[in-house]
């Protein structure tokens, strides 16, 4: 093995690393390369007392990535992270292949990513331009806009998962990315994000409109607060109360219309 997974995995926290774009990629090349790249794969773990083989494998898994990463690009290294192959998160435990298996398994994972981060990178494409304020006709404007690109990108990551386990933390990573790729700085997004998400929900639980809503207004309120963007016109024709007791944080004629919503949803 190349490596024996001891080195830190990248962060992946900005856009940049992942933009399919600065890093080229031919899946064909690819099969070609796994088959000659691959280390074998350890047994799988078996569960006696603990799981006996579960460091071989962990070590196998972060090897891969190492390869992987090498060749392709740190959004590499993830290589098992496509969220249609949400199965396969547990693989160190019950999913590890067999040598027989191990080329077409991680050149599957490693496509099914690919794939979904080229997906990610279209819907930026088509948003970004949107949220440049010298398009927008005002403030107004732009609010709108920052939250229509939060609920299509939150909506963009649930969708695939395919259990409940899954969509937090891949609504938090996606969010994460728009932000970078938005332009702020790493550490500005993960504030933002967890301001917005983190510790206000439960993963096991589906997301609802109400939550989408939610974060969306949080995400834009954050990011447009940095800059002194408000609405033009406060709106003054929300109801008093409004579902799970959250008033719009544009609202006037509510007593929490100026300050952001109260927590909302699943609680942990």
């Amino acid at each position: 093995m190349a490596d024996d997974g001891s080195s830190s995995p990248p962060r992946l926290a900005t856009w940049a690393e992942l933009d399919p774009a600065r890093y080229p990629f031919d899946p064909v090349e690819m099969s070609v390369a796994v088959r000659a790249l691959l280390p074998p794969p350890p047994p799988q773990p078996t569960r006696d007392d603990g799981w006996v083989g579960y460091p071989e494998a962990s070590a196998w898994v972060a090897s891969v990535g190492v390869l992987l990463s090498d060749r392709y690009g740190p959004w590499a290294y993830y290589w098992y992270w496509a969220p249609r192959e949400n199965a396969q998160l547990g693989f160190v435990t019950d999913r590890i292949p067999t040598p027989t298996d191990a080329q077409t398994f991680v050149a599957d994972s490693l496509l099914a990513w690919r794939r979904w981060l080229e997906s990610l990178a279209e819907r930026l494409d088509h948003i970004l331009p949107s949220l440049d304020p010298a398009r927008a006709g005002d403030a107004v404007e732009v609010v709108a806009a920052w939250e229509a690109a939060v609920v299509q990108l939150m909506m963009f990551a649930v969708a695939p998962v395919v259990d409940n386990d899954g969509w937090l933390g891949w609504c938090e990573n996606t969010l994460q990315w728009f932000l970078t790729a938005a332009g702020k700085p790493p550490d500005q997004a993960q504030a933002l994000v967890n301001d917005a998400v983190g510790g206000r929900y439960d993963h096991w639980v589906p997301l609802t409109a109400a939550e989408v809503n939610d974060v969306a207004e949080r995400i834009s309120r954050g990011v447009l607060s940095l800059t002194g963007t408000v609405p033009a016109g406060r709106v003054d024709n929300w109801p008093d109360t409004w579902p799970h007791g959250w008033p719009s944080w544009r609202a006037t004629n509510t007593s929490a219309g100026a300050g952001p919503p109260p927590a909302l949803g699943h609680h942990r």
